[in-house]
């Protein structure tokens, strides 16, 4: 086999999904081969610090800390492999995006700490309502230097920023019915609601799906503004 094919079975072990033949064949093979044997320590490492981080009875704030502390312990290690993780409570993430997210919370947890006070008053709340979440969303509230993990609970307010990791989904369910759903690597501000909506697409892309009839509807870019005129459409931001 080459390494090639010992890399696939890598994964299958981090998903725990290998055969007991297959595993003796890896365990042999890691102990002769010194790059796949780095592979499989970099793919173990990240999967149990991003799995304990993000524990369902670990706050946002020790997330941070926990996953400063674990990678600071190994700055130099790079990800090998691009497959979910399961979490407590069967929350699924992609651990390479796990990984470039760990630093974004690191960042912001950060700036938190050195830019008192990190938490200006809250704008209004809005009658949109976070309805679905697939893998890693991250918002954060108008004048805050922190990122939070919202759930189907989480109340929306002007101004708040959603950003999705890679492999991520994030719904967003308005009162009339009408719905947004902002796509992996994606960032999406609320900027108005009253009377009318408009959300800032900085990059990524959204698709949206108005009841008929619906009030005023704009989704700005960092290439003009888009008026809704009908009642789904997609908006895409490419980076060049």
């Amino acid at each position: 086999m080459s390494c090639g094919e010992y890399k696939d079975l890598i994964e299958k072990y981090l998903d725990g999904a290998i055969a007991e033949d297959e595993l003796s064949k890896l365990q042999a093979h890691i102990e002769a081969c010194p790059l796949c044997r780095a592979d499989f320590e970099r793919g173990t490492f990240v999967e149990n610090a991003v799995k304990q981080a993000f524990s369902s009875h670990t706050s946002v704030e020790q997330a941070g800390a926990s996953l400063v502390a674990r990678l600071s312990e190994q700055p130099n290690r790079k990800l090998c492999v691009h497959r979910p993780v399961i979490l407590s409570g069967g929350r699924r993430i992609a651990v390479a995006a796990g990984i470039v997210l760990a630093f974004g919370l690191v960042l912001g947890f950060a700036l938190g700490r050195a830019g008192e006070p990190t938490e200006a008053p809250l704008k209004a709340e809005v009658p949109i309502r976070v309805a679905h979440i697939e893998g890693i969303v991250l918002v954060k509230h108008e004048g805050s230097n922190l990122w939070q993990v919202p759930d189907t609970s989480s109340k929306v307010h002007l101004g708040d920023t959603f950003h999705s990791a890679a492999k991520s989904v994030c719904r967003l369910k308005f009162e009339d019915k009408s719905s947004l759903e902002l796509d992996q690597n994606s960032m999406l501000v609320l900027q108005s609601y009253d009377g009318g909506t408009q959300f800032y697409l900085e990059h990524g892309k959204l698709d949206a799906a108005l009841e008929s009839p619906h009030p005023p509807f704009f989704i700005s870019t960092p290439d003009g503004r888009v008026e809704a005129l009908g009642t789904e459409f997609t908006v895409t931001v490419v980076d060049e």
